[in-house]
């Protein structure tokens, strides 16, 4: 029986999701690229802003519901879990610890650390690990001669909780990425809880773990959940406190959420692939969800920023990336261009 007030999926009753230009890549006067998006502003009630209405057409929310595979928005919300079974106590980790769980770090040397530091805390070591090896986010995480480890990946971090709560539990190690492991199933529990979404489309995140698909309504009531919970204040605090150990470098300089919660120490930010961004504003309690169209990193952060600045939640100042666009010489050949 369904229980009231959780939406139910059902495929016969959805919609498309309606994207809509939001950012113009201009070289000299002419479009040479557009960039399509939806964004949505919420506080504990609801959708509160519209900027169809208040800024050049730029439709924001998601009028119907469409579920969106949430990536790594997820994070936060799969280290809830550890809130139920006090692993944060059990295990005695550190700030930092908590903090990076939640992440998609650079893979330096201050973020694998930390990785090694949960694994050891849970008398594991890298091996356990099923995160597949790839490339660090940060080029200058790999010094000469060093060879490229699971730890590196963005995603390690959460595999080591992971295996850290299995432990614990005295659940299995070696297929705790599989849907049906019993810690699966508790962090799909965690996110009907939260979201009030039952039965939520499923699939597989790129770094091999379960991953599942919200509407935007109900990503907005999962975060607000979250962050206003005594029960998860370890969670939000950590974080808070840790905004380079919950990002770092990449080759544009502070990666996306690291630049905006240095911009503003009140927000907290969340990419994820597939162009995702979350940002709850702790001062206002308001929820700012962007999902792009296309997964391009340089459009959603000049998009982001532009509203943040309008919503007066940050500052225009030095500290901003550029926004132009180089060629191969490095040279500035067209920049990016808020539709806001």
């Amino acid at each position: 029986m369904q229980e009231k007030g959780v939406s139910k999926f059902n495929q016969n009753n959805l919609k498309l999701p309606v994207y809509v230009p939001c950012v113009d890549l201009m070289r000299d006067d002419v479009v040479d690229q557009r960039f399509f998006g939806i964004v949505s502003l919420f506080n504990s009630k609801g959708e509160i802003l519209d900027y169809a209405k208040t800024a050049n057409s730029l439709k924001i929310g998601c009028e119907n519901n469409y579920p969106f595979f949430l990536r790594s928005l997820l994070k936060p919300i799969q280290a809830s879990i550890m809130a139920d079974f006090n692993t944060q106590d059990f295990y005695n980790f550190s700030n930092p610890e908590i903090a990076i769980m939640q992440a998609s770090h650079s893979g330096e040397k201050i973020h694998t650390d930390l990785v090694l530091s949960i694994l050891k805390k849970a008398n594991l070591d890298e091996s356990y690990l099923k995160c597949p090896v790839i490339q660090p986010l940060s080029p200058f995480a790999i010094i000469k001669n060093e060879k490229l480890q699971k730890i590196h990946n963005n995603c390690s971090a959460k595999h080591a909780m992971m295996l850290a709560i299995s432990k614990q539990l005295n659940f299995s190690l070696d297929d705790y990425t599989s849907i049906n492991h019993p810690l699966q199933k508790i962090i799909l529990k965690k996110v009907i809880e939260l979201s009030e979404y039952e039965n939520p489309p499923s699939g597989f995140d790129g770094c091999t773990l379960p991953v599942w698909a919200l509407p935007f309504e109900n990503i907005q009531k999962a975060f607000f959940k979250l962050y206003n919970d005594t029960k998860y204040e370890f969670l939000k605090t950590s974080y808070m406190e840790n905004p380079y150990i919950i990002g770092g470098r990449d080759n544009s300089g502070l990666r996306q959420d690291t630049l905006i919660m240095k911009l503003n120490p009140n927000l907290i930010s969340k990419t994820g692939a597939g162009g995702f961004l979350s940002i709850y504003n702790n001062e206002t309690k308001e929820f700012l969800l962007i999902k792009m169209a296309q997964d391009n990193n340089k459009a959603r952060i000049v998009l982001t920023l532009s509203i943040l600045s309008k919503l007066g939640w940050i500052k225009n100042d030095a500290s901003w990336p550029d926004f132009n666009f180089y060629d191969e010489n490095n040279m500035p050949v067209g920049i990016f261009k808020a539709l806001i």
